[in-house]
């Protein structure tokens, strides 16, 4: 007892760290102070010029007014930089948190996830997903079946479709326009090119009828194991992201639901920055990847990375940024 109590023990009682132990503030040093100003690129002049903080700060709740863009520091540093900002995440998180505008941290689940069965694709059109979300339409009391076709490279909507029932014939409408759209223009059947189709095993999907159509068209149908979304994960990832703008919407009929969707699915492939692909919208980053300004790396777990090759605020100045922007993508 003479010896007294150990360090580690003392400190935990005095609420200090090791670092406050070893080095005491002195209370005289201040540090830096966050910049008042951001510069800005106007897009059409290329002119730079600096801009109060108030307007950056404007634009970030114009951001999240919209359920159909990401509410994340990150994602909104992206949208930031594309609208010719000179900011990064570190000054966007500042700003948000000075202004309370951050996302309550999500909460982890501590469950496991699944090492196998990842897909990775190498390019754009080579695996396609497609599932079916459900939606309440209080007016009629009935489930509206929204059908999402979504290329796994580039997270870009081919085509959707909504209706009260999703019959095979509907989903083959779909891909009639997928292919005319995007596999045709692309030459996919020329070029010999294996396209892979991933969905689940709904009725709909495994048809006679929409076998045969894949078949003739050379497309290769496979479907995932029971009890296995992991499998088709992007597609159903989005339909998560689909969801949560939806939540707060009541809709009286399928005509109301169409139009929101429409708007959603416009917002979503040219407007919302994606983590994955580079923190660009889907529209931009395939477009981007057809003039070769993304890189292309693998990480030691066999994940795909990019990068972009050219800077953020001068991504909307580029011609042809804009070639997968105004498709028509309902049915």
């Amino acid at each position: 007892m003479g010896l007294g109590l150990r360090r580690d023990y003392c400190l935990s009682i005095a609420q200090l760290s090791k670092h406050q132990f070893y080095q005491p503030l002195s209370g005289q040093k201040v540090g830096r102070q966050g910049s008042t100003i951001t510069r800005r690129k106007d897009i059409i002049t290329h002119e730079i010029r600096e801009v109060n903080n108030k307007e950056v700060v404007d634009e970030i709740v114009t951001i999240k007014l919209n359920p159909d863009l990401p509410n994340g520091y990150r994602m909104i540093t992206r949208n930031l930089q594309m609208e010719g900002y000179f900011i990064n995440h570190k000054k966007v998180y500042r700003l948000m948190f000075l202004h309370m505008l951050l996302e309550n941290p999500r909460k982890r689940t501590g469950r496991n996830f699944v090492t196998c069965g990842r897909v990775t694709p190498t390019e754009p059109l080579r695996m396609i997903e497609m599932d079916i979300k459900y939606f309440w339409i209080h007016g009629t009391r009935k489930y509206a079946f929204v059908l999402t076709i979504l290329d796994t490279f580039t997270r870009y909507v081919l085509s959707w479709a909504v209706g009260y029932a999703m019959k095979a014939i509907q989903v083959k409408a779909c891909w009639e326009q997928v292919i005319a759209e995007y596999l045709q223009p692309a030459n996919i059947k020329a070029q010999e090119i294996a396209v892979e189709i991933r969905n689940d095993n709904g009725k709909q999907f495994s048809a006679r009828v929409l076998a045969d159509f894949f078949k003739e068209n050379g497309l290769n149908h496979v479907f995932t194991h029971p009890y296995t979304p992991e499998e088709n994960g992007h597609v159903e990832s989005f339909h998560s992201i689909l969801g949560k703008a939806l939540e707060n919407d009541l809709f009286t009929n399928l005509p109301a639901l169409e139009d929101r969707l429409e708007h959603f699915y416009l917002s979503y492939n040219n407007e919302r920055c994606h983590g994955s692909i580079a923190g660009l919208p889907p529209s931009k980053f395939w477009a981007l990847y057809d003039m070769q300004k993304i890189e292309t790396m693998r990480s030691k777990n066999n994940r795909t990375r990019f990068k972009l090759k050219v800077s953020y605020q001068d991504i909307k100045g580029i011609p042809e940024i804009n070639k997968y922007e105004h498709r028509g993508l309902r049915t």
